[in-house]
């Protein structure tokens, strides 16, 4: 699938290797510095859209992960979590549109060091994947191409990534050699491994974007408390 921006005639913000030392697995393995991922935010196809989109209350942004690993784990975005909409936190719409993801969905406990549940979607190119509501999320570039996803997501908030420096990282690391335990946890349950009912609940020919035409399905993004059937469909883990 073709983005339907060009980024060239974009500005990104870049998060180099070095900004992510404090979410790594071995941050000692590293051993130059260079750009881990680029995020395009607020992206539109014209000023009439752009109007529309900010008036809905949500972003349209693309991250663009080139392949690589530091030490053994996979290349990956920082990781973070979304504030509380009055009794849920606000959930997050992504597609692939190149490559391959793998993300890596957390919930927190009573504590932040302790997970009630930690899930990992594998999502290909053209799918969607919909992050529920108190799910912290990292998202992984597994192979060897290049990864592009795009997302909707409410505007009106800042994204919580202080628990992940924290705890350095999600609770367990993607490497080559398969799943490593993140001992800064006191708790941790087993990965579980989900699949992705998103491109079903949210359907679309082609490039998510195209979901502005269809805002009621976007409601869930600003008003998650009223959607919670969503939720409940949007994930098929074992």
């Amino acid at each position: 699938m073709k983005p339907l921006v060009n980024f060239e005639e974009l500005t990104p913000a870049i998060r180099f290797a070095e900004d992510l030392k404090p979410v790594l697995y071995q941050p000692d393995q590293l051993r130059e510095n260079f750009p881990a991922y680029y995020m395009y935010r607020d992206c539109s196809l014209s000023e009439e859209d752009a109007r529309r989109i900010a008036e809905l209350g949500l972003r349209y942004d693309y991250t663009v992960i080139p392949p690589a690993r530091i030490g053994e784990e996979f290349i990956k975005t920082y990781g973070h979590y979304h504030p509380i909409h009055r009794e849920i936190s606000y959930p997050e719409l992504y597609q692939v549109i190149e490559g391959r993801a793998v993300f890596l969905l957390q919930k927190r406990g009573e504590r932040e060091d302790e997970l009630l549940d930690f899930i990992a979607v594998e999502v290909k190119e053209g799918e969607m994947l919909l992050v529920p509501p108190d799910y912290g999320h990292v998202m992984v570039n597994p192979s060897d191409e290049r990864l592009v996803t795009s997302n909707w997501v409410c505007r009106s908030f800042q994204s919580l990534y202080e628990p992940y420096a924290r705890l350095r990282g999600a609770g367990y690391y993607l490497t080559a050699g398969g799943w490593v335990e993140n001992r800064n946890y006191r708790k941790l349950p087993e990965v579980r491994e989900g699949g992705s009912a998103a491109s079903e609940l949210f359907d679309v020919d082609g490039e998510m974007y195209h979901l502005l035409e269809k805002p009621e399905l976007l409601g869930v993004l600003t008003n998650p408390e009223k959607h919670r059937e969503v939720f409940e469909k949007a994930l098929d883990v074992d």
